[in-house]
């Protein structure tokens, strides 16, 4: 074979040489791994201090006198929500209830009668309503025993575990610090002497 005809090899070239701009994937793929690990880190700072609001309201409240019960968030009947914290009344009364419990609606008749009498002067009782729904069980409730105070659910029964519900009603009163004044397990005659010189008391 004639060394005319021989075949000059090709040279190489090399990938990182080349006169083309850079494509945009080259460009965009760096931004975008930046953005993926900023957004995951945010999720997972946000999803920490979820945890530890959580764990707050997680650790069950040995019930006592004088101890100041931790803000919680309380869900309304009607859909609105509200701070403890932020409620403005001197003395308030928790009372957990259900309208399956004997006792609770055997009370509730002297409660309504201990809010409507001191209400003016700053006392205001929660309603918890503790059953399955809430929505559609109290409202004749409330309507027959004519209940002016706020009702609120408990989804999930976060209040009644914090609380440590055993068994309702269950009654905590305090005061604007959130301090427990008093608290009652089962029914009681809350339109007595006795509850009504507490009350005079406490309102002071």
């Amino acid at each position: 074979m004639e060394d005319s005809e021989k075949q000059e090899p090709t040279p190489a070239v090399s990938p990182y040489l080349s006169d083309s701009p850079p494509s945009k994937k080259r460009i965009y793929l760096p931004l975008i791994g930046i953005l993926v690990l900023v957004v995951t880190t945010l999720l997972v700072i946000k999803a920490s201090v979820n945890r530890q609001g959580s764990a707050a309201l997680s650790e069950r409240i040995e019930l006592a006198e004088g101890i100041q019960l931790p803000d919680m968030e309380l869900n309304g009947l009607d859909g609105n929500k509200v701070m403890l914290s932020k409620l403005p009344h001197k003395i308030m009364m928790i009372n957990f209830w259900a309208t399956w419990c004997d006792s609770c609606i055997e009370e509730m008749p002297s409660l309504v009668k201990l809010r409507d009498k001191y209400a003016a002067q700053g006392f205001e009782v929660l309603g918890i309503n503790v059953d399955e729904n809430p929505k559609k069980a109290a409202p004749p409730m409330i309507e027959k025993f004519k209940m002016k105070f706020p009702q609120f659910t408990d989804k999930g029964n976060v209040l009644a575990e914090l609380f440590d519900v055993h068994a309702i009603p269950l009654s905590v009163v305090l005061n604007q610090e959130r301090k427990v004044l008093m608290f009652e397990t089962g029914g009681r005659d809350w339109d007595s002497e006795e509850v009504h010189q507490m009350m005079e008391l406490w309102l002071k």
